[in-house]
C-alpha cells in the first residue's frame, strides 16, 4: 500500500468512526439513568371520586410519582389527581381518596395522604403516612441544572400495570424557553411526557418537572382558536428552582395542618391524669355513700 492509499484509508476509517455513536449516544446513559434515578419512581394508586352535572362516580386510578424526600414525600402531577382548574371547566370536582404508594415490587402499597396541591403550577405532593425509620430512595432536586436551547434531555416513566410497570426512557431536546405565564422550558421529541415527573440532563441532574399549564377559565374561552391547545398538549417543563420553592411551601403547609390536627386531638381528648383523678373522685364518693348505708335501711 503506497503512502497516498494509506492516508486515504486512514481518512475513511476516521469518517466512519466519527459517524458511529459514542457510548453516551448509543444507550449507555439510558441504563445509567434507570439505575440511578429509577428506584425513586413509584406508583401511586388511588380512588378518584368525581362529582359533576352528569352524576357522581368513583374510578380506580394509578399514576407514576417520584420520591423527592427520604422521608416518603412523593411529587406528582396535580392534573392526574383531577385538577380543580380542569374539573371546573366541565362543571365538576374530583377528590383522590384511598391513596397508596407502591415502591419497587410491592403490590400492596403504603397508606398515604395528599399533603398539598398547587393548581397553578400543576404539582401535588403525597406523603406516606407511616414511613417509620425507613429511608426511601429519592431524586435530589438540589442537584439541578439549567439547560440551553438545543440541549439533549431525558425522561423516565413507568408503563401501565398491564406492562408490569416497567421503566422506560424518553429522549428529546430543549426547543425553547418561555417567560409567560412564567419561566418554562419547551421540549421537543419527548413523547409520553407525563405531568409531575422529572426531566433530566444527560449527566443525571434534574432540569425541571413536566407540567400542564392552563389559563383561567375566562382566558381560555377567548383563546379557543389561537393554537393554545397544541401548546398545552405538547407538555412544558417547570424549572427545578421553582419546584424546590414550591416543595418547601408544601412541606410548611403540611406541617401547619399537622399541628392543627394535633391541637384538635388534644382538645377532644381530656388529659389522662385529669381523667384518672376524676374517676378516682367518683369512686371515692361512691364508697362514701356505701359507708353511710345501714342494714335494714332498704
Amino acid at each position: 500500500m503506497n503512502k497516498k492509499t494509506h492516508v486515504a484509508a486512514f481518512g475513511l476509517v476516521a469518517v466512519i468512526l466519527s459517524a458511529m455513536p459514542s457510548r453516551a449516544e448509543d444507550g449507555g446513559d439510558y441504563a445509567k439513568i434507570i439505575a440511578e434515578a429509577g428506584p425513586a419512581f413509584v406508583t401511586v394508586k388511588f380512588v378518584l371520586k368525581m362529582e359533576g352535572q352528569f352524576g357522581n362516580r368513583e374510578s380506580e386510578a394509578e399514576i407514576t410519582g417520584v420520591m423527592v424526600d427520604a422521608g416518603g414525600l412523593v411529587l406528582c402531577g396535580n392534573t392526574r389527581f383531577g385538577s380543580p382548574r380542569m374539573m371546573r371547566q366541565i362543571g365538576g370536582s374530583a377528590t383522590p381518596t384511598d391513596i397508596k404508594v407502591l415502591i419497587g415490587d410491592d403490590t400492596e402499597g403504603l397508606e398515604a395522604k395528599v399533603l398539598a396541591r398547587d393548581s397553578e403550577l400543576d404539582l401535588a405532593w403525597v406523603q406516606i403516612k407511616k414511613p417509620g425509620d425507613k429511608k426511601f430512595a429519592f431524586v435530589d432536586l438540589a442537584k439541578s441544572a439549567t439547560p440551553e436551547v438545543g440541549q439533549r434531555v431525558m425522561t423516565l416513566r413507568k408503563m401501565a400495570k398491564y406492562f408490569d410497570r416497567v421503566l422506560t426512557v424518553g429522549e428529546g431536546r430543549i426547543a425553547g424557553k418561555t417567560k409567560k405565564p412564567r419561566d418554562l422550558f419547551v421540549p421537543s421529541g419527548l413523547g409520553g411526557l407525563e405531568p409531575g415527573l422529572p426531566v433530566f440532563a444527560t449527566n443525571g441532574q434534574v432540569i425541571g418537572i413536566s407540567v400542564v399549564q392552563m389559563p383561567e377559565d375566562e382566558e381560555l374561552q377567548g383563546m379557543a382558536f389561537t393554537g393554545i391547545g397544541r401548546d398545552i398538549s405538547n407538555g412544558l417543563i417547570l424549572p427545578t428552582s421553582e419546584v424546590v420553592k414550591a416543595t418547601a411551601r408544601a412541606k410548611e403547609a403540611g406541617s401547619k395542618d399537622k399541628d392543627e390536627d394535633d391541637d384538635e386531638d388534644k382538645a377532644k381528648k381530656p388529659d389522662a391524669k385529669k381523667k384518672a383523678k376524676a374517676t378516682k373522685s367518683a369512686d371515692d364518693e361512691e364508697d362514701g355513700d356505701k359507708g353511710d348505708e345501714k342494714p335494714g335501711d332498704e
